[in-house]
Order: C-alpha cells, then structure tokens, then sequence
C-alpha cells in the first residue's frame, strides 16, 4: 500500500483518504482502525440537559468561563466537568498547549500571531477568534510551536 501526503494551505483541517478501484475487507478495516484511532480520544461536553461526546481534533480550545470549563469546537460552545490542570495532563501527549493558567489551544486551530501596539500578544484561531497568551506561557508557547 503506498502513503501519499497532499499538503496545501486551502485543507483546513487534516482529513484521511482511501483511493482504490473497489471496497474490500481490507479497506473496510482499515478505515475501522483508522476511525477507532483517531475518534477514541474524546471529552464529554454538557449543553443544558443533554452530553456529546466530542472527539478531541474537533476542539479548537478549552477555557474557563462563569467559573466553570469550557470546550469550544467550530460549531458549538460546551460545558465540560474536567478542571484545567486535569486537562492539562490528559492533553500533554496531543497537540495542544497552555496558553495562560485559564486557556488551552488546540495547536492546529492557531491561523497566526500578531502584537498589539501596546506589546500584548494576541494568538489568532482558525474560527476568527483571538486568544490572549500569558507572558509567562511565552517561552512554552515558542517551544512547542517551534519544535
């Protein structure tokens, strides 16, 4: 089987082909593993009375917001039980990065950087959002983007 990447900047988001002549077992379970792989990791978020599972490479970032923890994807906004130092933890081995003591991006949902004129830095998401990085998380921030 042959691997081919396709990248370009019009993908916003990364999303996994199969190209062949038919569907056979084998492709049926390789698209089974491939899906088990990637949405097995997910959070439970609450919207009024009802729970979604949210796989996590639909989260754009986690924040606290009323005095409770937030998950926002593109479409939604969720209420999530976990705190953010437990987030912390649980995310340290995916792609995303704490950006203040009260936020955590999704690194694949940052569009770019900017500076104000008054010197504070401002992270621009992929939704038209901005986030507001802490001086102290800077260092991290150059690190993990950077790597």
């Amino acid at each position: 089987m042959k691997v081919i990447f396709n990248l370009a900047e019009k993908f916003a988001q990364p999303f996994i082909s199969i190209n062949a002549q038919r569907q056979n077992e084998d492709l049926l379970a390789l698209s089974i593993a491939i899906d088990r792989l990637v949405n097995r990791m997910t959070i439970i978020g609450n919207d009024g009375n009802e729970q979604t599972v949210i796989p996590l490479y639909q989260v754009i970032r986690f924040y606290t917001r009323d005095k409770s923890v937030v998950c926002e994807t593109d479409e939604r906004v969720f209420r999530i039980n976990e705190r953010l130092y437990e987030l912390r933890k649980q995310l340290s081995d995916f792609d995303f990065i704490a950006i203040s003591n009260s936020e955590i991006v999704n690194q694949t949902a940052i569009a770019s950087f900017s500076l104000s004129k008054t010197g504070q830095y401002h992270i621009n998401l992929t939704t038209g959002a901005v986030a507001y990085p802490s001086r102290r998380y800077l260092k991290q921030i150059k690190e993990a983007i950077l790597k």
